[in-house]
């Protein structure tokens, strides 16, 4: 019984992994957009990897989150959460966040939620 439910657990890593990460997203990009509203710079993207430690989920790539955050910031754009959940729970599958609809072979191969935009912002 052990064994199943550790393959389960691995089998669905990546769920779990989505499912831990979307408020933390959720909760990035909202600091993202009262910076941009304030004229500030964005918060810092360790806070990102921090947060996804102390829910224990690895950080297996962090070069593409980065190089999306930085054109996000180049651009003027307000970054999808649900990007930032994908690159980080399928990073060692996907290793390229431009390569969008592109997940790893789990079952998520959609993003378990997705919110409506706040304050008329949009993003990608």
């Amino acid at each position: 019984m052990r064994t199943s439910a550790r393959g389960l657990e691995r089998y669905y890593g990546c769920l779990l992994a989505q499912a831990a990460l979307q408020p933390i997203a959720e909760d990035y990009v909202d600091r993202w957009m009262d910076a941009v509203e304030r004229d500030d710079y964005p918060p810092d993207i360790a806070e990102l990897f921090e947060a996804a430690a102390a829910e224990r989920v690895p950080v297996l790539s962090p070069i593409p989150i980065q190089a999306y955050l930085r054109q996000c910031l180049k651009t003027g754009r307000i970054p999808d959460e649900t990007r930032i959940v994908q690159a980080i729970a399928h990073a060692y599958a996907e290793g390229d966040l431009m390569r969008v609809g592109e997940t790893c072979r789990c079952p998520a191969r959609r993003p378990l939620f997705q919110r409506p935009r706040r304050n008329g912002f949009q993003g990608d």
